[in-house]
């Protein structure tokens, strides 16, 4: 098994030798060079049958080298590990390859199945869809021969997950055809001299029942010792536990790869399973070893399933884990042609028993960059356009709000703060992690989108935060199909939002008397405090709910605008709050 990383320089360009056909500068997909070396644009899965047997070839994102830790003058390392060189990690071959050294060999065949999980996953959801697969998108190539019709490490993982699915079913047939194995035959045992002692004869040589291996027993031989053979040669992480079975070394297998022994077996097995489990286990099998045979020498198999846009599918990848949009594709398909990336409805900032959109953005940045520019326009305006779709659904035409969905306050005429954040794949040095989602905030923050400072209810003030995501956990997860994390991710986002207002903001709770209004003959009328008030609190005020007595103030903590603005509000209503503090601030809670 070989392994590559996307835009790396090679100085040989012999290590691409086994994505090679018909012609030795032939390759199934590109290989570029420059004054730097040699290297590919591609990420993703390639097979090529040959003379001696195919591997299976892995092109891993750039995003899992970083500089050397101890020595960044060497340049860029696995994981920043140092002289972890790609060049001497690109053959699983542990004569070959460094990681072996470190006892880390199952690392890069672990990470190159999930990634293949991953981008099958990918193609799966977007074979769905209407919209065509550009070649760059995603070009998918699997041998059109085969019990399964299905390429080599397709079949390799099948094979890998029979065992998960089926073990009670190795269970069963062990218990039953060992059942009597340990009998004496009595008829050939009494043929020997017995010891004779006290008269009585004692027999010491007793001869056990010698049960031939069954049908269905040679099937599983078979089928442990390609697991054992995918396990010693490829490295990839498989648990078969204690077999009780004479396995078939790792060169047997292989010899059954390449003389076509093993397709023969099989076709000679053909017929003799009547278990849908098991009748699925022998087209596994034969599947696979039908794999590294070509119709044609001149005509290799290939296979491939590659693309030159990984950034689609890391959006796909993270829009599974926290996005509720299935709900929501009205808002996610904007009027203006815009396609929001991430959607969910999840709990307000400000206040708990309301609800309001949280809008994001993917951004792979293979080389740490930052969002700018553009990417910053669209994302504020997709924020503007949730507010103005919410406010068209539930103020101007009045449409029933089952979601409790809260974005405008008619009284203080103040704005929810609507949550925008940008998500960015994490890579951090040494780590090989592949349960921690290691979700945080990033330590990148952006200006606020803003008409007016110190105005956090405006509709016109629109904060950004950016957070990380681990690249290898978020790879790992998607191609598992393990979307279970949405809830706790949100509760991140929420609370992490909510911190970061608490950092930026004073906030303040009050609860206002109206504003009485006299003549010299006494108190004429009392009007609402929001009224009289409302110039001076305009972008600053906002109610949690609409019976709620209560007012939220916010003042920016760090800006001389805030401090000012805050003094002159504080002046201007002290005497008309009755309840709650305009001295103390009081942080909003998760």
């Amino acid at each position: 098994m070989l392994v590559y990383f996307e835009g790396y320089y090679y100085p040989d360009k012999s290590v691409f030798d086994k994505i090679k056909v018909e012609d030795p500068d032939k390759y199934v997909v590109p290989v570029q060079r420059d004054r730097k070396g040699w290297y590919v644009e591609h990420i993703g899965y390639l097979f090529v049958s040959m003379e001696g047997g195919g591997e299976p070839v892995f092109i891993l994102p750039k995003n899992f080298l970083k500089n050397d830790t101890a020595h960044p003058e060497e340049g860029l390392t696995l994981l920043g590990m140092p002289g972890v060189k790609p060049e001497k990690v690109f053959d699983s071959d542990p004569e070959k390859n460094i990681l072996s050294q470190r006892g880390q060999e199952t690392f890069l065949p672990e990470l190159s199945l999930w990634l293949f999980r991953a981008m099958s996953r990918y193609r799966e959801e977007r074979e769905k869809e209407k919209t065509e697969i550009q070649k760059d998108e995603l070009y998918y190539r699997a041998p059109d021969h085969g019990a399964y019709d299905r390429d080599f490490l397709s079949t390799a993982i099948h094979l890998i997950d029979f065992l998960s699915d089926h073990r009670n079913l190795f269970t069963q047939i062990s218990k039953i055809n060992n059942s009597g194995r340990a009998a004496v035959d009595w008829s050939k045992t009494i043929q020997q001299h017995p010891f004779i002692k006290g008269g009585k004869p004692y027999y010491l040589d007793l001869r056990i029942k010698d049960k031939a291996i069954n049908i269905d027993e040679e099937l599983i031989v078979l089928y442990y010792s390609v697991l054992r053979y995918l396990k010693e040669k490829f490295h990839f992480r498989i648990n078969y536990g204690e077999i009780n079975y004479p396995l078939k070394t790792r060169s047997e297998i292989q010899n059954y790869l390449d003389t076509g022994v093993g397709k023969r077996r099989m076709r000679d097995m053909k017929g003799k399973y009547f278990r849908d489990d098991l009748l699925e286990l022998w087209a596994l099998l034969d599947a696979f070893f039908d794999c590294n045979i070509s119709r044609d020498d001149k005509d290799p198999i290939k296979e491939c399933l590659v693309t030159k846009q990984f950034h689609k599918v890391f959006e796909r990848m993270v829009d599974a884990l926290i996005s509720n949009s299935d709900k929501l594709e009205r808002l996610k398909n904007q009027k203006d042609g815009k396609l929001v990336d991430h959607l969910f409805l999840y709990k307000s900032l400000v206040g708990s028993k309301h609800t309001i959109y949280y809008i994001g953005d993917s951004k792979y940045y293979p080389d740490a960059n930052h969002a700018e520019d553009v990417a910053l326009y669209k994302q504020f305006t997709y924020a503007r356009n949730a507010i103005q779709y919410n406010i068209d659904q539930y103020y101007i035409h009045h449409k029933k709000n089952p979601d409790a969905i809260r974005y405008r306050d008619k009284d203080t005429e103040g704005y929810n703060v609507t949550p925008n954040f940008f998500i960015c794949p994490k890579i951090e040095a040494g780590n090989l992690d592949f349960t921690q989602h290691s979700f945080a905030a990033a330590s990148w923050e952006y200006e606020p989108n803003r008409h007016f400072e110190d105005r956090l209810f405006d509709r016109d003030t629109l904060l950004l935060r950016e957070y990380e995501i681990n690249l290898i956990f978020l790879i790992a997860a998607y191609g598992a199909y393990e979307d279970c994390w949405t809830d706790s991710l949100h509760k991140t986002i929420r609370e992490d939002m909510i911190d970061f207002l608490n950092e930026t903001y004073n906030f303040f709770k009050i609860e206002p008397m109206d504003y009485p209004v006299s003549s010299q003959n006494g108190l004429i009328d009392k009007w609402p405090f929001t009224k009289v008030f409302r110039r001076t609190l305009e972008g600053k005020a906002y109610k949690e709910d609409e019976d709620s007595k209560d007012i939220i103030l916010a003042f920016e903590k760090k800006t001389e605008t805030g401090k000012k603005d805050y003094k002159f509000v504080h002046d201007e209503i002290k005497d008309y709050v009755i309840g709650g503090s305009i001295d103390d601030p009081i942080p909003l809670k998760p």
